[in-house]
């Protein structure tokens, strides 16, 4: 008679074990009728010596019976049977405590062969995970730029990861957190804002985008030494010598101010470099940038705009976000890579997600509000009290646990603004409510903020570990 199929979606090998488990077991049970813990057969670790093999030394001892001599007695049967049965069992053998089985490798290769060519492409799925739901975020790279290396590291995880996740029986959904807020998020939009119109892009959108955000971060801090941005660009024009010459007039007015004159030499450097890649866009830029009397202080009213939700602001940004994902979706798609979901970091404030998770916050024993003067006098952020809550959760510390004197987690600006760490822990229980796991594929650099996370959130809710 042929032997039965395996079935489909099932691991192949459990299924396997089970039906020696039950050649063996008629025998087995007719000597121990009212045992219910009969050991399972499981993988031989060295298949010179056996094909699966059985461990009695347990079941033994809780009988005080000797292992060795129990499972010699039991081959001295089972043999007889396993010949009678003709199954897939040909040969038993007792080493120790060690029932081992040799198995009709001809036929058990029959069998695995036809499962495979059965489930084709879906050989070695499971639904072990019992159609769980799993989140997994990667990629989530600023939308101001193109991926780089580091980036595209964890594309390739976390894709990956999450074929395997499917595989094993898991809902899985890809998501991309779009960091839209921020210092720098504000300028580049505040460059694009003045400049999209003006010029067609020469370069992939992301790319040309991440110049804008190069050249307008670089007009910011020559500003900030106090360097007229107009001049410079002015001095390239001209050409070396009046580059050099307003360098020279600009140390000079740094009057020795170490920190000025550093930034002007490097910043100078930089503006030279970008604008021999990049001149085409910086002439058209700067028309427009020089007249800008404080790039910072003007990008961080975009910023607040956008954050308030005015409709202007977020034309400006989503425009620019959106484009810039667009470009970034072409590099993912060389790889074979589509999220499920782009989860906006400006939406958890809009939705007031925010709001509601920092008023369940407040209420911890942990959280210590901001206050204009602290006791050394200076301004300070609110923030949850890491190490307190460490020592009195007996969390362990030092090596292999949490580091001693563990830093604290600020949440709001002296002003109550929402910092990035606080936002990823509204962020990560959202993804919590939507899910029965979830994966973040990070960089090591982000170790430490991602552990904050998991204790800020165990903190708010002890079921949430991680």
């Amino acid at each position: 008679m042929a032997d039965q199929d395996f079935t489909a979606g099932e691991d192949v090998l459990d299924q396997l074990m089970k039906r020696l488990d039950n050649e063996i077991e008629v025998f087995i049970k007719a000597r121990e009728p009212e045992a219910t813990d009969l050991p399972r057969v499981t993988r031989s670790r060295d298949l010179k010596k056996a094909d699966f093999t059985v461990q009695w030394a347990a079941f033994a001892a809780k009988r005080k019976m000797n292992p060795v001599a129990y499972v010699s007695e039991l081959v001295e049967g089972l043999q007889a049977h396993v010949d009678q049965a003709k199954g897939l069992i040909t040969k038993v053998q007792g080493v120790g405590p060690y029932l081992n089985l040799f198995v009709d490798r001809a036929r058990v290769f029959r069998l695995v062969i036809r499962a495979v060519s059965a489930q084709g492409d879906k050989f070695g799925h499971t639904n072990a995970a019992g159609n769980k739901r799993v989140i997994i975020e990667h990629t989530s790279s600023n939308p101001n730029a193109p991926l780089h290396i580091g980036n595209l590291r964890n594309v390739i995880i976390g894709a990956h990861l999450a074929k395997m996740q499917a595989a094993c029986g898991y809902q899985v959904k890809q998501a991309f957190y779009v960091n839209d807020l921020g210092a720098q998020i504000g300028l580049t939009a505040l460059a694009y804002s003045r400049v999209y119109a003006k010029i067609q892009p020469f370069l992939k959108i992301d790319h040309w985008i991440g110049a804008m955000y190069a050249v307008m971060n670089t007009c910011q801090e020559l500003q900030q030494v106090g360097v007229n941005v107009g001049d410079v660009e002015d001095a390239c024009a001209k050409g070396k010598e009046a580059v050099d010459a307003l360098m020279q007039t600009c140390l000079e007015g740094a009057e020795g101010d170490e920190k000025k004159t550093k930034g002007i030499t490097e910043y100078f450097d930089i503006y030279q470099d970008l604008r021999e890649r990049f001149e085409k866009m910086m002439v058209v830029m700067l028309e427009d940038v020089r007249t800008i009397e404080d790039i910072k202080v003007e990008a961080g009213k975009l910023n607040l705009a956008y954050e308030r939700q005015e409709d202007w602001a977020v034309k400006i940004f989503r425009k620019m976000v959106c484009d810039c994902l667009t470009g970034v979706q072409t590099t993912l798609s060389t790889y074979g890579v589509q999220h499920d979901q782009f989860d906006f970091e400006s939406e958890l404030g809009w939705e007031g997600s925010n709001n509601k998770v920092l008023e369940i916050m407040k209420n911890s024993d942990y959280y210590v509000p901001q206050t204009q003067c602290n006791d050394k006098g200076v301004p300070q952020g609110a923030y949850l009290d890491m190490d307190g809550f460490i020592r009195d959760q007996g969390l362990k510390v030092g090596k292999g646990g949490y580091q001693k004197d563990y830093p604290p987690l600020y949440v709001l600006r002296p002003d109550g603004s929402t910092l990035y760490t606080y936002r990823d822990i509204v962020y990560s229980f959202k993804k919590a409510s939507q899910s029965d796991l979830i994966l973040n594929i990070i960089c090591s650099e982000q170790d430490l903020a991602q552990q904050k996370v998991s204790l800020g959130m165990m903190m708010m809710n002890p079921e949430m570990k991680g």
